[in-house]
């Protein structure tokens, strides 16, 4: 009988990717053996270290930023493309990996980047890993592109916010896939562009009660301690980019859906909060804990 080949599909989410981390900890903790990787943006990254065995490194790296560190990796530019390099990060990361290629992954693994000039999604199965890693997250307007074969690429999440297909495409016969931007509706509360009195009154299904009283104690506060601010440019642009995101995300899942959806909750981080590594990787830890139930037959059952 043949082995299932278990695949594991790591979604976009800035600094909420961290909470892939706590996710494939968590799913290592079971005893889910996963066989093959693909990322988009942040889940490429973090899909790299762990198809070249680094995650633990990975992990202590990104555990160990303070609000500071952050600032300093961010090497602003003022040229054209974006307003970060990215030289810095990703010049850190490439010390992490063991491997340059793909091809010398220890799990087979695969990034999803998008084509500029043509609006199709690229998929990186071979060849330079920080490469196609770097070309992943590249979020427009933030993040210079990367240039290959003479075409710019920006991030996959453009196109491809989960990449469920691209998973099944490199033979994945299970596909998990962990979604960080379902709750999409809840990101930058500060901005006080959610009025979230009403979600409280008009939805909240599978939302514990102790969540209805953090919000409504939170709008309290905002609602105290300021009038409704004007949104910066970042916030309006990383927010707008999420929502797309978000939208196109649904479509695409709705045609292909993943066997198993791991849905980690952190709405409190933004953006840009990465060096809240620690609350993000709780947060991945939680959401396998409750998709328990549906996670044992890979772990029990026949492979």
């Amino acid at each position: 009988m043949r082995k299932l080949k278990i695949g594991l599909a790591l979604g976009a989410g800035a600094a909420r990717g961290w909470s892939h981390i706590g996710v494939i900890k968590a799913l290592e903790k079971m005893g889910v053996e996963i066989d093959i990787v693909a990322g988009c943006s942040i889940g490429a990254l973090v899909g790299a270290a762990y198809a070249c065995d680094r995650l633990d490194p990975l992990q202590r790296w990104v555990k160990s930023f303070s609000y500071w560190d952050v600032l300093r990796l961010m090497d602003l530019s003022w040229r054209r493309g974006g307003l970060l390099r990215g030289e810095r990060v990703f010049s850190h990361f490439r010390q992490l990996l063991p491997a340059e290629t793909i091809e010398a992954c220890e799990r087979k693994f695969a990034a999803v980047a998008t084509n500029l000039s043509t609006g199709r999604e690229l998929w990186f199965t071979e060849g330079d890993i920080n490469h196609a890693v770097r070309a992943s997250c590249s979020i427009p307007g933030l993040m210079a592109p990367v240039l290959h074969n003479g075409y710019w690429l920006v991030d996959g999440a453009v196109v491809n916010p989960v990449p469920v297909s691209l998973t099944r495409a490199m033979g994945a016969d299970i596909v998990i896939a962990v979604d960080l931007q379902h709750d999409a509706h809840l990101m930058q509360q500060d901005m006080l562009s959610v009025n979230l009195q009403s979600e409280l009154h008009n939805g909240g299904e599978g939302t514990s009660a102790s969540l209805y009283e953090r919000i409504r104690k939170r709008t309290r506060e905002m609602t105290t301690r300021r009038k409704i601010a004007a949104p910066t440019a970042m916030e309006i642009m990383s927010t707008s980019i999420q929502v797309l995101e978000n939208r196109l995300k649904r479509n695409r899942m709705a045609g292909d859906p993943p066997d198993i959806l791991i849905q980690p909750f952190c709405p409190q981080i933004s953006t840009l909060d990465f060096h809240r590594a620690a609350a993000a990787i709780a947060a991945g830890k939680l959401a396998v804990e409750k998709k328990m139930d549906e996670l044992l037959p890979l772990v029990q059952g026949p492979r």
